[in-house]
């Protein structure tokens, strides 16, 4: 008999920082980290972070976050590759940038697309798709236009009317 998934219940900044301490591991003062929360002039992308810790659900062992970038020189190819990418979920960062949270088993089918897409034709294309683990979406940081992090590695949900 399966053992029951135990829920999850998503912990404060303060929580967390609290939990750290307990194990022993860096971790802020409460008067510190009550003071960094409180900030009216926290950068932006820590703000984000900060709201993804909150908000966001974790992610399961099945799901993976993953950058894909590419140069096609081809208007034609350029654009179905991107119309394939928003199709299959992924959020576009940029012109040629698309990020997702997807299954390994999307991923592989995803790599194999878009091989498929790079080898009808003769080409000197670049297509690359990066896989990023938390602690590296943690450490990135956005110089100009910012994007909302929060957005891209949340649950996706489904609204019916």
């Amino acid at each position: 008999m399966p053992r029951k998934k135990r829920e999850i219940i998503p912990l404060s900044p303060i929580e967390l920082n609290d939990l750290w301490a307990e194990a022993a591991l860096p971790s802020l003062p409460p008067s510190t980290m009550e003071e960094v929360l409180e900030r009216e002039d926290l950068p932006k992308h820590l703000g984000h972070f900060l709201q993804w810790f909150n908000q966001s659900s974790p992610k399961t062992s099945e799901e993976m976050y993953c950058f894909i970038l590419y140069d096609i020189e081809n208007n034609k190819v350029r654009r179905m590759v991107s119309k394939y990418l928003e199709k299959q979920g992924c959020i576009r960062v940029q012109k040629s940038v698309f990020f997702a949270r997807i299954t390994h088993k999307m991923h592989k089918q995803i790599l194999g697309i878009l091989r498929k897409a790079q080898g009808c034709y003769e080409n000197e294309d670049s297509i690359m798709v990066l896989p990023v683990g938390e602690e590296m979406l943690h450490k990135l940081s956005c110089i100009g236009k910012n994007f909302e992090l929060d957005l891209m590695t949340a649950p996706k949900h489904t609204i019916i009317f």
